[in-house]
């Protein structure tokens, strides 16, 4: 029996993945905010996913809380991670939105809870049945490049997801891969990390980066897994 998921990016593009796999796990969308000539990361998920990424980065405690746009912001800091050029320890500020189900988290390098307070001020966060987008709501905020959505497949590996434009086109090899129903599958290899296939379909750009062992079988397995945009 086939399986169905739903999930959000961070730029709103909604993606559907069907198809007789292991489609269970948690996504992860991630994306890039500039504010204030300053560039920030921000990832959006689960709420489970949002407190292990703050253990991860060796948050104690959450000191702080606020009430933003309708959800929780919560804020600590990170363990401080030694810069290797200048031996310095920085110390990072942790920024954790929550809605009901869902939440976007990001650190800021030196921040003070009210830097983390008005970055998040300067965004527009939606939370959906399916996850959580985000949009500029100040002049000085932009987003610069489509969201990225990661989610992990059992027999195919890492699946990164993206709107497929003229600038995430420019990713795809400078040979014709192989027709697939939908697009084209091409394989390429990175030095040091080995294979990777590259899924171009009429609206998103997949990346599989497959598990080890599976590396033969994945253009089997992607056959029977759905991959598109959805209004």
């Amino acid at each position: 029996m086939g399986h169905q998921v739903i999930h959000r990016s961070l730029d709103g593009t909604r993606v559907r993945l069907s198809g007789d796999h292991d489609l269970g796990r948690p996504f992860t969308s991630v994306t890039r905010v500039t504010a204030g000539g300053r560039l920030h990361e921000m990832s959006g998920g689960t709420r489970p996913g949002a407190m292990a990424w703050a253990e991860d980065i060796g948050v104690a405690r959450f000191e702080q809380e606020f009430r933003v746009q309708g959800g929780r912001l919560r804020i600590g800091h990170a363990a401080p991670v030694r810069d290797p050029d200048t031996g310095q320890r920085d110390v990072a500020l942790a920024a954790v939105w929550e809605g009901r189900r869902f939440a976007v988290f990001t650190h800021i390098h030196g921040g003070r809870p009210a830097d983390a307070v008005a970055f998040l001020s300067g965004l527009r966060l939606t939370e959906h049945d399916d996850g959580i987008s985000v949009a500029p709501a100040a002049r000085h905020v932009a987003i610069p490049e489509p969201a990225e959505l990661v989610k992990e497949v059992p027999g195919l590996g890492l699946l990164e997801i993206t709107a497929l434009t003229a600038e995430t086109r420019k990713r795809l090899p400078g040979w014709r891969g192989a027709s697939v129903a939908g697009g084209e599958l091409f394989q390429d290899t990175v030095d040091g990390q080995g294979p990777y296939f590259l899924l171009a379909l009429s609206r998103l750009l997949v990346t599989v980066l497959p598990e080890e062992d599976q590396v033969r079988r994945v253009p089997g397995r992607l056959a029977s897994l759905s991959v598109e945009a959805v209004r």
